[in-house]
């Protein structure tokens, strides 16, 4: 079993805001087409209750888009750097700009911010190179071709792929459950993730515009069932810069079928310049390719150039089940210890200590293992006041999804011998391998000090990769 001892360690980690999503809070995220157009045309984009179609145009400098409200609610189209603003947009009403200027402009309805866009402005020849690489038809993975440039099926692409050359450091990308808003634990990786990026000079106009491709074991109708999302973080030695991420959403209705593959926008994270879009598709081998494509101006490339990296992260790897986790100088190591099937690592801030617990136990059952923690918690004699905790609502704390198990946060007193003291307790637990074993995520920390745990414990656990 699961052992705790609150008097000293106060074990824990919260499986971050993921685990508490339910299918009645997953929103759908609408698939986007890339459009290109030349110079000097003109590109129409409707804005529908409450998204913009298509959320994603490519263009060439000198290109007019026009903003028409086709929906039925008043909307904006609001640049997020402030280069351009339509004000309010009645239904009927429409809102034209002339982008001039190299670069990619991201922009939302500033009514309902949930309604994002972009534009992105690249010279002809780059267009044509990025949506040949992004939307043609996957192959068998390769690395490269004997020039040394990437492979169509390398690439993602079915024909020759021009004006791409390897990077010399592949970024990192996963699949976390959760949406880049409230991101999760990783539950599928990409093995063979590899970089390209798209010549740099006078024929792009831009910092950097790169593919990234990686195929995944989970079939892309896998992807609808709970909250995914594709995030894509600076390079395996830097996870902690975070570039762009795409909400996965709900399945498209008919006629949609898993052959059309999806097209999504790729969203800028933490000011890092980059955004795109990113396309899933069906692999062979019955699991899904995923392209990611990111542009990134000039200035934005430069900018990060200039910030400071990150120190490097640690990460620890279970000898048993493989899962690993990544985390800071923030976190020391204060147990280690692996035997008989059973995987134990504990980190400590100063503050809070959160163990990992790797076991062979409860049938696999995530729920099961919950159960089991909070009833050996319960017989601590030393333990009294056991409750669910709730909400600003009054709604209680635990839940989960398939694919991130389950959790319950709990408040309760403990009983010292010159005191008694007010703990919040976090427990969950997520599915190892099926019907046979369970990773348990715990932590009890002293209410007052809680609330200041929270981003600590957020940060490490999207560090968390669960082996494929």
């Amino acid at each position: 079993m699961f052992t705790s001892d609150s008097r000293r360690l106060r074990p824990g980690a919260l499986l971050i805001v993921a685990l508490t999503f339910t299918l009645a809070a997953f929103s759908s995220v609408t698939p986007i087409d890339p459009v290109a157009a030349q110079s000097g045309g003109t590109v129409a984009v409707q804005v529908v209750d409450f998204a913009f179609e298509p959320a994603m145009v490519m263009i060439a400098p000198g290109t007019t888009v026009t903003w028409t409200n086709a929906g039925e609610r008043p909307h904006t189209v609001t640049a997020n750097d402030g280069s351009f603003d339509s004000g309010r947009l009645d239904p009927g009403e429409q809102f034209s700009f002339t982008f001039a200027e190299i670069g990619t402009f991201d922009y939302v309805c500033g009514f309902h911010p949930e309604m994002q866009g972009s534009v992105m402005v690249m010279a002809e020849q780059a267009q044509t190179d990025t949506l040949e690489v992004a939307t043609a038809t996957p192959g068998e993975a390769t690395a490269s071709d004997s020039d040394g440039q990437p492979s169509a099926a390398a690439a993602g692409a079915a024909g020759p792929v021009q004006n791409l050359s390897p990077a010399g450091e592949t970024r990192l990308a996963h699949i976390h459950a959760g949406t880049c808003d409230e991101l999760g634990i990783v539950v599928y990786s990409f093995p063979d993730i590899a970089t390209y990026r798209v010549d740099e000079g006078e024929e792009t106009g831009l910092g950097a515009v790169e593919l990234i491709t990686g195929t995944t074991q989970v079939p892309l109708n896998g992807l609808f069932g709970e909250p995914f999302s594709i995030h894509i973080h600076e390079s395996a030695q830097n996870k902690q810069t975070y570039l762009a991420c795409s909400n996965i959403g709900s399945q498209p209705g008919t006629p949609w079928s898993e052959t059309n593959g999806l097209t999504l926008q790729a969203t800028e994270q933490n000011g890092s310049g980059y955004s795109g879009f990113t396309t899933l598709r069906p692999s062979p081998a019955g699991g899904t390719q995923v392209s990611v494509v990111l542009a990134a101006s000039s200035a934005a490339t430069e900018a990060a150039a200039a910030e400071p990296a990150p120190p490097p992260s640690t990460t620890y790897e279970s000898p048993t089940y493989g899962y690993t986790i990544g985390y800071g100088q923030t976190w020391e190591e204060a147990e280690n210890a692996s035997s008989n099937d059973r995987d134990r690592f504990v980190l400590f801030n100063d503050t809070s200590y959160i163990t990992f617990t790797g076991a062979r136990e409860f049938g696999g059952d995530p729920q099961a293992c919950v159960d089991a923690f909070v009833a050996q918690l319960t017989a601590d004699p030393a333990v009294s006041n056991l409750g669910l905790a709730t909400d600003d609502e009054g709604n209680p704390l635990e839940g989960g999804t398939e694919a991130t198990g389950a959790y319950a946060i709990y408040s309760h007193d403990y009983t010292f011998p010159d005191r008694v003291e007010a703990y919040t307790l976090f427990v969950g637990c997520v599915p190892l391998v099926e019907n046979e074993a369970v990773l348990a995520i715990v932590q009890n920390v002293p209410t007052e000090q809680y609330n200041d745990q929270v981003e600590p414990r957020e940060a490490l656990l999207r560090g968390l990769t669960l082996a494929q």
